[in-house]
């Protein structure tokens, strides 16, 4: 018979309870007891001695263990430096969006004052909606606007 136990340290107070228990001659059925591991290997029955000692020496534990997980720290597994490495792209992408706009800006200038009227701001192409309020016009008394929306 194997009984396995969670762990070796289980396995060995059952094997002195149960060889406690042989010594006292309340269990005589059984002819050898080994443990290996957390199991322990019990023999009994119609079996000569000899035999259950050799069908028990038979029956070995053996425990392999397979890591597979990275066990080491390393500075790329590090989150701190994750967050280092997303404050320095942010500063990166702001300081290129600035050299950009002030780059975009500067050719303005510079093209405005090179050539002025023929690039940027050519009178056939300025079309843009003026209110004019500014404008003090007279009021004619005959004038479709009620006196409520006019705004002089």
């Amino acid at each position: 018979m194997l009984i396995s136990y969670p762990t070796p340290q289980i396995a060995a107070s059952e094997l002195k309870q149960i060889e406690a228990g042989k010594q006292a001659h309340e269990l005589d059925s059984i002819l050898t007891i080994r443990r290996t591991g957390p199991i322990l290997v019990l023999a009994s029955g119609q079996i000569s001695e000899g035999d259950a000692k050799s069908l028990a020496s038979a029956v070995n534990y053996d425990a392999d263990v397979t890591w597979n997980e990275n066990t080491y720290f390393t500075r790329r597994d590090n989150a701190a430096n994750l967050i280092v490495g997303v404050i320095i792209l942010a500063a990166i992408v702001c300081g290129l969006s600035i050299v950009a706009g002030i780059a975009f800006g500067g050719l303005r200038v510079v093209m405005k004052r090179l050539f002025p009227g023929r690039v940027f701001d050519r009178p056939e192409q300025m079309e843009f909606i003026s209110l004019h309020l500014s404008d003090r016009k007279e009021n004619t008394a005959n004038s479709s606007v009620s006196s409520s929306i006019n705004a002089s």
